[in-house]
C-alpha cells in the first residue's frame, strides 16, 4: 500500500469518525437542552398560573361567582404578556365552557375536562393542582381553581401550540453544528498529521522486513540478514531475525540438495 493510499484511507476513517462523533454530540446535547427549555417553559407557565390563580380565588372567597369576577380580562392579558408564542389563557368554569379568554372567539367553547386521574391512572384529589397534556396540535397547561370550602370552581388553562419551541431548538441545533463542524475540521486535519507522523516509522520498518523476506529468495544475502539488533524487528517485537534464519538454513539445504541430484546425474 503506498503512502498516498495510506494517507487517504486515514483521511477517510478520521473524517468519518469526527462526523460521527460530532453528530453524536449535537444530537446528545440538542435533546438535553429540548427537556431543559420544556422545564423552563413549564415552570414559567406555572409561575404565570398561579399567579393568576390565586388573584381567582381571593376573589372567589369573598363570595362572587367565576362568571361574574371584575377585571379578570385584564388578569389574563397580563398572564399572555408574560408568555410570549402562546395561544391563549382562558378561565372555564366547573363544566368545561370557557368563560374568559384572550382570544375572544374562544368565549363559549367547550372544552375536555382535566382526567380524574393522575398519570399513574391513581385518583387525583387535588382540584387545584397544576397538569399538562397533549391534546391534538397543541400543549395544555392548566390548574385548578378551588373554592374555600375546596371544591372545584373552574380552571385557567394555557395552550400553547405543540410545535412552539421547535424554532428555538432548529436554530440551537444548527449554531451548535456550526461550532461543531468548526470545531471538527481543524481537530481532524491535526489527527490526520499526526496519524501519518506516528505511521511512519512503523511503514518504514515493514518496508525494510518485506524487501529483507523477498531477498531470502533471490540470493541477496545482504538484504535477508537480519541480525535480532535489527531496528526494524525490534521497533514492531517480530520474530524476523529468528525467521530469516530458519527460512536461510532451509535455503541452504535445498541448494545442496539440488547439487547433490546434479552430481548424481552427471555420474549416471
Amino acid at each position: 500500500m503506498g503512502s498516498g493510499s495510506f494517507g487517504a484511507r486515514l483521511a477517510a476513517f478520521l473524517a468519518v469518525a469526527v462526523f460521527i462523533a460530532g453528530l453524536s454530540a449535537v444530537v446528545l446535547w440538542t435533546r438535553e437542552q429540548a427537556r431543559r427549555l420544556d422545564e423552563a417553559v413549564t415552570s414559567q407557565v406555572n409561575f404565570v398560573l398561579s399567579e393568576a390563580k390565586e388573584s381567582l380565588e381571593t376573589q372567589l372567597n369573598l363570595g362572587l361567582a367565576l362568571g361574574d369576577l371584575p377585571q379578570v380580562d385584564t388578569l389574563l392579558a397580563r398572564a399572555r404578556a408574560a408568555l410570549p408564542g402562546i395561544q391563549s389563557v382562558a378561565v372555564l368554569d366547573e363544566g368545561g365552557t370557557i368563560l374568559f379568554s384572550t382570544n375572544a372567539v374562544e368565549v363559549g367553547e367547550a372544552l375536555p375536562l382535566r382526567p380524574a386521574t393522575d398519570s399513574g391512572g391513581n385518583p387525583d384529589g387535588d382540584v387545584s393542582g397544576f397538569w399538562s397534556e397533549e391534546r391534538g396540535a397543541e400543549r395544555v397547561h392548566g390548574v385548578g381553581l378551588a373554592t374555600s370550602f375546596d371544591t372545584v370552581a373552574g380552571s385557567i388553562l394555557v395552550r400553547m401550540p405543540a410545535g412552539a419551541m421547535a424554532e428555538p431548538m432548529r436554530h440551537y441545533a444548527l449554531t451548535l453544528s456550526i461550532g461543531a463542524v468548526l470545531i471538527a475540521l481543524p481537530l481532524t486535519l491535526l489527527g490526520w498529521l499526526a496519524g501519518l507522523r506516528l505511521a511512519a516509522g512503523p511503514r518504514r520498518s515493514l518496508t525494510d522486513i518485506t524487501a529483507a523476506l523477498e531477498g531470502l529468495g533471490e540470493g541477496r544475502a545482504g538484504a535477508a540478514s537480519l541480525s535480532p539488533a535489527d531496528a526494524p524487528a525490534q521497533a514492531l517485537g517480530l520474530p524476523v531475525p529468528a525467521f530469516t534464519d530458519a527460512v536461510r538454513r532451509r535455503l541452504t539445504i535445498l541448494d545442496e540438495a539440488e547439487r547433490e541430484v546434479a552430481r548424481l546425474d552427471e555420474l549416471a
